[in-house]
């Protein structure tokens, strides 16, 4: 952990540019190709900006998709992102976003991660007006039976509860879409953190199942122990 802030509640929902100087290199060449428009943004970090471009047109059918994920950022860079005004201009019906690892790796309270990824939600709604946006619960990280396990499953169920009654946001757990029977390729990559292509392919068909039935009716998150 040495070299990281402190990881404390308040933290993660005050607005910060990354700290790698690799990130902001990487976010001015995203923003010096930001499009005039967009029907769907994928945004949030590692996760979000991996998924495969082949895979895109059967995650997101019939719209112009825009991944606007950086490698690294926290809930606090995401947000820090989505103030510069850079992207004001776009207009995307629908969001879906996939964040919260890295600050559940960062050793952030479990209830400020799932308020800083609201968070992160309700600002894309207020900056773009979308219509709809799909929240992908933070996947399981690392050995079994899991890299803070109990704080992740605790996240997510407060993220699912959060969203049980919204009429334009939904979650998407991401343990159920990425789950994989006895022979399948698994849906981690070796690093047990970023998602295999195998992984994206499932991921894949439950965010387009997730957009067909707009919105998601539930996120059925599992139990923490």
């Amino acid at each position: 952990m040495s070299g990281r802030p402190e990881a404390t509640p308040g933290r993660v929902s005050v607005p910060v540019p990354p700290a790698k100087p690799s990130s902001m290199k990487r976010l001015a060449e995203m923003q010096a190709r930001i499009p005039e428009a967009a029907d769907l943004i994928l945004l949030g970090d590692s996760l979000a900006a991996a998924w495969p471009d082949a895979l895109l047109p059967a995650a997101f059918p019939n719209r112009r998709v825009w991944n606007f994920g950086l490698p690294g950022d926290r809930i606090q860079n995401t947000l820090w992102r989505l103030n510069t005004g850079a992207t004001a201009h776009l207009r995307p019906r629908e969001v879906v976003l996939l964040l919260g690892t890295n600050n559940l790796g960062d050793g952030d309270p479990p209830g400020a991660i799932a308020a800083g990824v609201l968070a992160v939600m309700r600002r894309a709604r207020d900056l773009w007006g979308m219509q709809h946006g799909i929240l992908v619960t933070i996947p399981r990280r690392g050995e079994l039976p899991g890299f803070r396990e109990a704080d992740r499953l605790a996240v997510n169920m407060d993220l699912a509860r959060q969203l049980a009654t919204s009429r334009d946001m939904a979650c998407l757990d991401a343990d159920r879409a990425l789950a994989f029977a006895r022979g399948d390729l698994p849906s981690l990559d070796p690093d047990l953190l970023h998602i295999s292509r195998a992984g994206y392919d499932r991921l894949s068909r439950a965010v387009r199942t997730a957009l067909d039935i707009k919105p998601a009716s539930a996120c059925f998150p599992r139990t923490a122990p």
